[in-house]
């Protein structure tokens, strides 16, 4: 997949494309439906399947969001958008210029004479341009008796709930990772490094992996049924995920750790990606070890129980008429 930082990285003719236009932060179901679509159109016309996206959203500049994290990196984003078949991409830093940019000037300096799709597909809800006056009904105007076909995409639901990154990020804070899943269409997941800790896992008989996570949007503290992807390894390694502070041993910096199943091996310094499954319970401060590892082993159990993990389920889809 080529990648593009910002338009104006848009030196020459891309040749034919078929396009789409948003922030993608998320790549939810809702999102996949319109760039499926697009890969699908692109390879039957013989044209490129382009995603211009943003990085940061705009909301992260405006100040907009109610849980304001990212719940991809762009390097997570990246490896998304490659495994849906997608052939460019074009990332843009949204700026205070590109805010200040009228929707007429984008649609004419970005949209037509730098990408000039053959295609362009968006979401229902998309808006551009200062003062969000870009819509559907512009771009459909704008385009209007030229070579390219606007295509404007109804919302997408899932079990009568519109799929949106605001309601993923509520689950994922609230813990409920479960039901961010049929959101999402896979596993909410964070991706980070694996670096050295305290060691108690060791001493105690539970060694962790101790995750630094790149990504924002990870849930509240718990414990949690995972399986971890390493970057060296085809299938992911399922584990049990301790989120938190340790009250048991007074700590105060928050950590992702990792207890893998069956592992005996050294992962310092591992790109990893741990893919949450299930919450297994809050928090808990023991009286002591002792009873801190009478209920890791309890949660081992619980988690071993639920093995092999399921295959993640999908609620039951429909779509809004297009805008």
């Amino acid at each position: 997949m080529e990648i593009i930082y910002g338009y104006q990285g848009v030196t020459e003719a891309l040749g034919p494309v078929v396009m789409t236009i948003g922030t993608y932060d998320g790549l939810h179901v809702g999102h996949r439906t319109i760039v499926e679509n697009l890969v699908r159109r692109a390879r039957k016309t013989g044209a490129r399947a382009l995603v211009y996206s943003f990085y940061p959203p705009p909301w992260r500049v405006l100040g907009r969001a109610e849980h304001p994290y990212l719940i991809l990196t762009l390097q997570d984003k990246i490896d998304e958008l490659h495994r849906l078949g997608v052939d460019i991409l074009v990332t843009e830093e949204f700026t205070p210029d590109l805010q200040d940019q009228s929707h007429v000037d984008f649609a004419q300096d970005v949209l037509r004479d730098r990408l000039a799709p053959q295609e362009i597909h968006f979401g229902y809800d998309f808006r551009f341009g200062r003062d969000r006056l870009g819509d559907a009904a512009f771009l459909t105007d704008f385009f209007a008796g030229s070579d390219t076909e606007v295509r404007p995409h109804g919302a997408v639901r899932v079990d009568g709930q519109i799929v949106g990154c605001r309601l993923i990020r509520q689950r994922v804070c609230a813990g409920d990772v479960a039901g961010a899943v049929p959101l999402l269409g896979r596993h909410h997941y964070v991706s980070g490094v694996v670096v050295r800790g305290r060691n108690r896992g060791n001493k105690i008989g539970f060694p962790t992996a101790n995750v630094q996570p790149n990504t924002e949007l990870v849930p509240p503290a718990g414990v949690y049924a995972v399986q971890m992807w390493v970057d060296r390894e085809a299938t992911p390694r399922p584990g049990v995920a301790n989120l938190g502070f340790r009250p048991t041993f007074a700590e105060q910096d928050f950590s992702v750790e990792v207890h893998l199943f069956d592992f005996d091996g050294d992962l310092y310094g591992e790109r990893v990606r741990v893919d949450f499954v299930e919450r297994v319970r809050d928090e808990m401060k023991f009286d002591g070890v002792d009873a801190l590892v009478a209920q890791i082993r309890r949660d081992v159990d619980h988690v071993r129980a639920l093995l092999p993990y399921p295959a993640p389920q999908a609620g039951t889809l429909t779509w809004d008429p297009k805008p």
